[in-house]
């Protein structure tokens, strides 16, 4: 291949046709050439040494950043966009400073560099002064997008970790082994039963009860019933809970009613939220 630009050998699928070149001008000697990625194809490669400027005539491409381990997207160009440009404006033999990938089946025209020198240094002094100013604030504003963006993403991340942590405070479960009273939600207190609370969270419980008469189990899944008792602490608990499963325990004459907190009254879920800080 004639040497366009490393970046626009990234295996193309087939170079669809070139101008032919201006005679007796070694400036432009280089051809002008059309090459074919496929999506998902990497044309520009950012670190890589290249040139070349590159027109979309069909599709689409991607350009993106990668700062402290991190993909940034720059921007979505489509059939007229042009990139590859920095180089030559900023007359710099930097590498790369960003990586382009074809997101659709994309065709595009390859310029050389040398091929606009001549044309850029005929420009009006006064035109090259402006453009230089764009291309400065373009680069400023290019870092600056840069910096704002990684500065979001650590609040993201710092606030997902803070969340992660409100999350695990919230459904912490602890062991216990407190004697409590429940009764069916709305019964009197008079028909209350004994139990014991053996692991609690801010969200549900697992409770052991006793038989009744006839070995029937004081309850059912679906059931609301109302729990007191007292957290080692001494606070009250005053609670609504659901059942959502009943198991077995090693005890014939008991079982374990697991449910799920529905209401907390009084100071409850203060007192409870503070038992159950790690």
């Amino acid at each position: 291949m004639s040497p366009i630009d490393r970046t626009a050998e990234r295996k193309p699928i087939r170079k669809c046709g070139e101008i032919r070149p201006m005679a007796n001008s070694p400036a432009k000697a280089l051809p002008i050439v059309k090459l074919s990625y496929k999506k998902g194809d990497l044309i520009i490669k950012q670190g890589d040494y290249g040139v070349s400027i590159y027109k979309i005539l069909e599709g689409k491409v991607r350009v993106t950043k990668e700062s402290e381990g991190l993909e940034i997207l720059m921007s979505t160009l489509g059939i007229g966009d042009i990139f590859g440009e920095w180089t030559f404006l900023n007359r710099s033999t930097e590498n790369r400073s960003a990586s382009v990938r074809a997101i659709e089946d994309t065709v595009v025209e390859v310029w050389h560099m040398n091929r606009l020198s001549n044309e850029y240094e005929k420009m009006p002094l006064i035109i090259k002064y402006i453009s230089d100013q764009i291309l400065s604030r373009a680069i400023r504003m290019d870092k600056h997008i840069i910096q704002l963006t990684n500065q979001n993403l650590r609040l993201r991340e710092a606030k997902k970790k803070s969340n992660a942590a409100k999350n695990r405070r919230r459904y912490y479960r602890k062991r216990v082994n407190l004697n409590c009273k429940y009764r069916p939600l709305n019964a009197p207190e008079e028909s209350s039963l004994d139990g014991r609370i053996v692991d609690i969270s801010l969200s549900g419980l697992a409770m052991i009860v006793k038989l009744g008469k006839n070995l029937e189990i004081p309850g059912t899944v679906g059931d609301f019933f109302a729990i007191s008792g007292s957290l080692p602490n001494g606070l009250q608990l005053d609670l609504e809970a659901k059942i959502v499963a009943v198991r077995k325990t090693t005890s014939s004459l008991e079982r374990s009613l697991h449910m799920v907190i529905t209401e907390m009254w009084g100071n409850t879920q203060k007192a409870l939220g503070f038992f159950l800080m790690p």
